[in-house]
């Protein structure tokens, strides 16, 4: 995936969410390897506070947005919500306040892709994407250029050239 964004000239941004929040890892950038060395050291494991993640990706792509740019959020996830938007472990509530900003981010109109990262796909982040309008795609079962043609695909969709 970064190999073509860095073909098409794409600006490439990463944010990681874990434990209690989200986090901007990098900036846009067309670096390739700022890029990679990003998702390299993305950090892994503890809560999943996918509504901070949601909002903090929404916040990001507006900026591009601005910036005259077409934004294509792909989230790696195995979408399993339970960190709250104040960073408490509820997942009744994280699930809730998820599905609202996963749609605030749709109503926006924004692309986006879901890749699955469960060990065995269980529908948490099937429901994602179809709260995103977001194409689903499970992980186990993806490979590169499959991952890569979507990505490709989508940001077509999104009104970028490839």
């Amino acid at each position: 995936i970064l190999a073509d964004c860095y073909v098409r000239r794409d600006r490439v941004a990463v944010i990681a969410f874990r434990s209690k929040s989200a986090e901007i890892l990098l900036h846009p950038t067309r670096s390739l390897q700022r890029a990679k060395r990003s998702l390299a050291e993305l950090p892994g494991g503890g809560g999943t506070p996918l509504t901070a993640a949601i909002e903090t990706t929404l916040a990001l792509a507006d900026q591009v947005k601005r910036t005259g740019g077409v934004p294509l959020a792909v989230f790696l996830t195995d979408g399993r919500a339970n960190i709250t938007r104040d960073g408490t472990p509820d997942k009744a509530k994280a699930l809730s306040e998820t599905e609202s900003a996963a749609k605030a981010l749709r109503a926006s109109g924004i692309k986006s892709l879901v890749i699955d990262l469960s060990d065995r796909p269980e529908g948490a982040a099937k429901t994602l994407a179809a709260a995103l309008d977001a194409l689903y795609l499970p992980l186990p079962h993806a490979e590169a250029n499959t991952i890569s043609n979507h990505v490709g695909a989508a940001m077509k969709s999104a009104g970028r050239s490839s």
